[in-house]
């Protein structure tokens, strides 16, 4: 056996482990999820002289009907109007800013302290539209809603006050929901993944005592928390679990209020999910590289250093991914016969993976009460094989985390709109018809893989057409407003 090709199997076992220890962390979590306690939330019920002052931060980008139904539904929060103010952030072309700010006001009832903000430009991306908004108000509790959510009316009645009666807190977590979640196979799957992190993973972390991170939508903050965290930094893509981690360092607890749900809306097309799921995993990895030095040399103990460090780490799975199957490609390439230790770690590690994946999807629809639905099996077999299609955007989007420091905001495309650029799936169909001609020539232990990033690539690459003919949003709240 060659030099290089025990480098390259010494390599591959490494990257097993990895991909074996983040698959064994959702597992844990899975466990915690089902035999850990409920946690219960203080929620007093404070009457209206003693309700504080809270903000409610709207940012939006050029949004359309989505910019004006979430002012709306803001504006029926239950709440004290003399201690509620709406910013209406918005980021979008200058052009379109006035239209927004006088369609917006017609949905706003009188009394209401609503205002509709500009800063002009975009540094920091959402980050700097918060932060820009917070300079503007001395509101100590500050609700946040992206453009595709919209809060029940009771939302601060049920959250605010668990703030107020634990100053530890940092911020409440609502869960989401999507309202679009039965619109094709693809938003099906998107639920199912987001009902895993939010009723698996986030409330296991909960109930356990574990640093969650804030989801950056359909949550409160306690402005104390922001000030002393750092405030809203625009370094990196996702300012939510930036700003986060840097709270839970300095002692800041979050919490996750599973019984409320916010519905919000799912990316409907390929391409608009894969431009979500690549923006988020780079900003994930932008945020490890800024925040894992911090980590690892606090003061904290060790296991709670470690379960930091892979919650900030579970981006690294597709390119994980995507580097074994590279290095599967060369040794076979070369001809190797693998190493029995190699080959056993790799079907342990393939056992681990597809189990852990399914039962963790499983496990969330399971602890929501959704086990029996119809078409749970379709759903939950795409939720593991669509994934698998984003491993090379998510690998590049990791790659660019590391090794570019230039920040490019893509703002995930609304329902009726359509992307620039057309076709946008072929290099995910050209990798899904090579990779079956690995998949049958490659070891046993890692065929399954192939497979399962075939279907996915190939799923992906042929729904990543985003269709023509349809409206912008910013073309939509034109004609929204001429109605």
């Amino acid at each position: 056996m060659s030099g290089l090709s025990l480098i390259l199997q010494t390599g591959l076992a490494c990257v097993l482990i990895v991909l074996a220890l983040l698959s064994l962390q959702l597992l844990s979590l899975c466990v915690l999820r089902r035999f850990w306690p409920a946690r219960a939330l203080a929620v007093p019920a404070l009457p209206d002289s003693l309700l504080p002052h809270v903000l409610v931060q709207l940012p939006v980008c050029d949004e359309g009907p989505l910019a004006l139904r979430v002012a709306n539904a803001a504006a029926r929060l239950d709440w004290p109007r003399d201690r509620l103010e709406i910013q209406l952030l918005d980021d979008g072309k200058a052009e379109f800013h006035d239209e927004l700010r006088e369609t917006a006001r017609q949905g706003v009832p009188d009394g209401i302290d609503f205002s509709v903000l500009r800063r002009g430009e975009r540094a920091g991306f959402k980050a700097g539209n918060l932060a820009f908004g917070l300079n503007h108000s001395d509101a100590p509790f500050v609700a946040i809603f992206d453009a595709d959510f919209v809060p029940p009316p009771d939302f601060l009645r049920r959250t605010v006050p668990a703030l107020v009666a634990d100053p530890g807190l940092a911020f409440v977590q609502a869960r989401w929901s999507h309202a679009n979640r039965s619109r094709n196979w693809l938003t099906r799957a998107q639920g199912m993944l987001l009902d895993g992190h939010f009723a698996v993973e986030q409330e296991a972390r909960y109930r356990a005592g574990l640093p969650i991170s804030f989801n950056g939508s359909a949550g409160v903050w306690n402005r104390r928390a922001i000030d002393q965290g750092g405030g809203w930094t625009g370094d990196t893509l996702t300012e939510d679990l930036d700003l986060s981690i840097r709270c839970a360092l300095r002692g800041w607890r979050g919490a996750m209020m599973a019984d409320l749900e916010v519905p919000g809306e799912l990316p409907e097309t390929a391409a608009a999910w894969r431009a979500q799921q690549a923006r988020w995993t780079k900003g994930h990895a932008q945020v490890a590289r800024k925040l894992l030095p911090r980590i690892l040399t606090s003061r904290m103990p060790l296991w709670k250093k470690l379960v930091m460090s892979f919650q900030v780490c579970q981006f690294a799975f597709y390119t994980l991914a995507a580097l074994s199957a590279v290095i599967s490609i060369a040794l076979m390439s070369m001809g190797v016969t693998y190493l029995q230790s190699v080959a056993e770690l790799g079907i342990a590690v393939t056992i681990i993976g597809i189990g852990t994946s399914v039962g963790y999807l499983y496990c969330g629809q399971l602890m929501l009460g959704r086990a029996r639905e119809p078409l749970l099996p379709q759903s939950l077999l795409l939720a593991i094989v669509f994934p698998s299609g984003l491993i090379l955007s998510n690998a590049r989007a990791t790659f660019e985390a590391f090794w570019r420091s230039d920040l490019v905001f893509v703002r995930t495309p609304r329902a009726g709109e359509f992307a620039v650029g057309g076709w946008r799936g072929r290099p995910e169909i050209a990798a899904g018809l090579l990779l079956p001609v690995f998949a049958l020539a490659e070891q046993a232990w890692s065929a399954p893989f192939f497979v399962f990033a075939a279907a996915g690539l190939l799923s992906i690459g042929a729904m990543g057409w985003n269709g023509t003919g349809e409206v912008p949003a910013r073309e939509a709240l034109r004609l929204t407003s001429q109605n």
